[in-house]
């Protein structure tokens, strides 16, 4: 399990740095209909690399004082308000970088007199 969450927590952290430092525009299908997606700008990437880092500091934290503390014990209330704004901070980045790119048709696949949205 522990491997699991570095490995999640290593792609948080370089997919957050990369988003934020090189901003790409890039080109996110949706899940069900991959005809549409989303458009990815500068801006959008830069806010999303916030969130994936957001999360990354999160998990960061967690794991300090959960498994490699001298004493294992539940986070005082301090600690757990941090968690929630951490929490929170996170959600409200990938939420407002999904609400900033553009919803666009595919534009590896051919147009669709049929496919209107």
């Amino acid at each position: 399990m522990r491997t699991f969450q570095v490995l999640m927590l290593t792609l948080c952290l370089v997919g957050g740095l990369h988003l934020l430092l090189q901003a790409p525009v890039f080109f996110l299908p949706d899940r069900w209909d991959p005809a549409f997606g989303r458009q990815f700008d500068a801006t959008a990437s830069r806010v999303l690399g916030g969130g994936l880092l957001a999360m990354a500091a999160m998990a960061l934290i967690f794991l300090r004082h959960h498994f490699y503390a001298e004493v294992r014990r539940l986070p005082g209330a301090t600690m757990q308000k941090i968690y929630f704004g951490l929490v929170l901070m996170a959600l409200g980045l990938i939420t407002l970088a999904f609400n900033l790119a553009d919803l666009v048709p595919n534009p590896d696949r051919a147009p669709s007199a049929s496919i209107q949205r």
